[in-house]
């Protein structure tokens, strides 16, 4: 098929309205990790710094499709999305490798996947066509929050199921935000929110498995265990705060060189940043987020396309959520979920996630305006 001088100059249009402040705050956010990641395991070992990197290649032109693609076709194609999303999920459980106790992971090869991380996506893609389409302009009461819970929950379920409580709760509050988004009746949300922590004994004392009770107790008092369960907890609170003003410098984190600090270049990538580089170190990384999430935002406010807008804040909500979750986490002021910190830790998958995420934002960006 060849291409003609027309089809060239559309692209380029198209190249131009991209938002470079988007993908260029993500690749700060990137640097920033890869070199994390490297200080976090050189000692060791190169593999995660060198693998990192190469997920970093690889996730520049996946970035530069999903822009390209107009998103508009993925609510035309939300049946097949919405089915390929539940099989994805389900086939962990025949091709999975179990890891700590879970089965999460899907070997292809060299490769790892997570089918849960893109879960996601698709139920934000899924969901917020349901929101614009399922409901005309009569989205009101009980009735419309049990058809979006009911839309969800197949996923929900098949993530618990892995067991991945964190995110398993992403799903929930990527739903309860996009509702609340979408323009429901206060009462009616209030009442959901209220029902949702009058049953959060029953959640805990049915359906949470006994090393999830665990976290949660290791929350309220790591102290009980110094040794055991709170060990993580503690380890990554002492990084943080011998961090001090400006850090020991970068290598010279003691809790990480000395192997105190657990699962330091993924969930606690965030402690060994702060200890090597302080409060300021820290707090650059925070101002970088929240500049990434004030742009997808703005992007998805100028878009003359409701689904387009749902699209950019469901997006804006996952990222915001891996962020405190994982920040809280590893100060102390959260219990581990083990949601990972995006574009910092180490992690395949999930790098590629966020820029196909960061790449439909720039979709909606491109043909959202008229």
């Amino acid at each position: 098929m060849k291409t003609s001088p027309r089809d060239i100059k559309l692209l380029l249009k198209k190249l131009k309205k991209l938002d470079l402040l988007l993908p260029l705050n993500a690749f700060c956010i990137v640097a920033i990790g890869i070199v994390t990641i490297y200080s976090a395991t050189y000692t060791r070992t190169n593999i995660f710094y060198n693998k990192q990197i190469m997920w970093l290649a690889l996730s520049v032109p996946v970035f530069i499709v999903f822009s390209l693609i107009d998103y508009r076709i993925y609510s035309k194609y939300t049946k097949l999305i919405y089915v390929a999303n539940l099989v994805f999920l389900s086939s962990v459980f025949i091709l999975g490798t179990k890891v700590l106790g879970a089965t999460r992971w899907i070997k292809i090869g060299p490769l790892s996947i997570q089918p849960s991380e893109f879960a996601k996506l698709f139920v934000v893609l899924t969901l917020c066509e349901l929101l614009v389409n399922g409901f005309k302009d009569n989205f009101w009461g009980f009735k419309a929050i049990l058809k979006t819970f009911i839309h969800i929950v197949p996923a929900f379920l098949l993530i618990a199921k892995q067991p991945d409580l964190g995110t398993s709760l992403v799903i929930i509050f990527i739903c309860m935000i996009l509702i609340f988004l979408n323009g429901i009746d206060i009462k009616t949300y209030l009442s959901i929110c209220l029902t949702g922590i009058l049953s959060m004994p029953l959640v805990y004392f049915v359906f949470l498995k006994d090393y999830q009770k665990q976290r949660i107790l290791t929350f309220l008092n790591p102290e009980a265990d110094i040794l055991g369960s709170g060990w993580n907890v503690i380890q990554s609170m002492i990084a943080v705060g011998s961090g001090g003003l400006t850090g020991k410098g970068l290598l010279n984190g003691t809790q990480n060189k000395l192997k105190f600090l657990p699962e330091s270049h993924t969930d606690f990538i965030y402690a060994v940043l702060t200890e090597e580089t302080g409060f300021l170190g820290g707090f650059l990384v925070l101002f970088l987020y929240t500049i990434l999430l004030f742009s997808i935002i703005k992007i998805g406010q100028k878009c003359e396309d409701r689904y387009g807008q749902l699209i950019c804040y469901g997006i804006a909500i996952i990222l915001f959520f891996h962020t405190i979750v994982n920040i809280g986490m590893v100060i102390g002021v959260m219990p581990v979920t083990g949601l990972p910190l995006l574009l910092m830790n180490y992690g395949g998958t999930s790098l590629v996630f966020v820029f196909t995420m960061l790449g439909i934002v720039e979709s909606v960006r491109i043909y959202g305006n008229k």
